[in-house]
């Protein structure tokens, strides 16, 4: 598994894909790791309300991405490959869209047949939960643990293989 997340972001890093940024910026209320993961609660595909507090006691990530994201379209295999790896031990991947259609982000997450829980305002980088977050560009993942801190704050879902396979 680790030469294919390799292979897959080396081909990645080749392409040259540049990250997804918002084009303001944003108070600088940066979260870091060792802080507490602030709770959200957003609406799923179906219009289900799902919290980070209800994976409490497992070990999650939030993936914050769109879409239209080109570098999030080239991370995305890897977290599928990691959550289908380790989701049986107790890791989930929470997708927050910063898509604003709706339409666009159920068939971006079809295209991609990205396995995981989805949610999203559908505010884009105007969304409450991405200030929180300090998000300024996609993707961006903040990994937490079972205690429900903040342990990795990154870009990279090599970052997060990495961290998640050190974990388990």
């Amino acid at each position: 598994m680790n030469k294919t997340i390799i292979s897959i972001l080396l081909i990645t890093l080749f392409i040259g894909i540049l990250s997804c940024e918002k084009n303001e910026t944003v108070p600088d209320v940066k979260l870091k790791a060792g802080n507490k993961a602030p709770d959200f609660t957003l609406p799923d595909v179906n219009g289900n309300h799902v919290s980070l507090a209800d994976y409490e006691g497992q070990l999650v990530l939030i993936e914050f991405w769109a879409s239209w994201c080109s570098y999030c379209q080239a991370e995305n295999p890897v977290l599928v490959m990691l959550h289908n790896a380790y989701k049986n031990k107790g890791f989930e991947i929470i997708g927050v869209s910063l898509d604003t259609q709706k339409n666009e982000w159920i068939e971006g997450i079809a295209q991609q047949n990205l396995t995981y829980i989805h949610v999203s305002d559908l505010k884009g980088f105007d969304s409450p939960v991405a200030n929180m977050y300090s998000v300024n560009g996609i993707p961006h993942m903040c990994l937490i643990d079972e205690n429900g801190v903040i342990i990795l704050i990154t870009n990279s879902a090599f970052d997060v293989a990495t961290k998640v396979e050190q974990h388990y």
